[in-house]
């Protein structure tokens, strides 16, 4: 898996590519924390359209970035999902707990808006 993280617009956006699994979910959370303890941005976009596989753990390590962004009263959104990745999100109901988005660029006019 890879992670590459920017800030725009006040707004971290996590571009993940690859594949998201228990391999390498405790990364992405590590890697994320240490983000958001140095930079501190709590408006967050999960860019998923590169992800290609991504399974339980995955799903663990993205709620995981949630509760971390939701303790510092933040929000944290999913956007581009497609394919495999689409279907896991929806099977496993995360539309519930997240609010998901077409495309980065509507993720980050909705965190724009107070």
């Amino acid at each position: 898996m890879s992670v590459n993280i920017e800030v725009r617009q006040g707004v971290s956006i996590v571009q993940l590519s690859g594949t998201l699994t228990s391999a390498n979910a405790g990364g992405l959370v590590a890697q994320f924390a240490g983000w958001i303890d140095r930079k501190n941005p709590v408006r967050c976009v999960f860019d998923l359209g590169k992800l290609e596989i991504l399974d339980s753990s995955g799903i663990g390590a993205i709620v995981t970035c949630l509760h971390k962004v939701k303790k510092l009263d933040g929000e944290l959104c999913l956007a581009a999902a497609q394919g495999r990745t689409a279907t896991v999100l929806a099977i496993a109901r995360l539309d519930l707990i997240f609010k998901m988005h077409p495309t980065v660029a509507t993720a980050l006019a909705a965190l724009a808006t107070p």
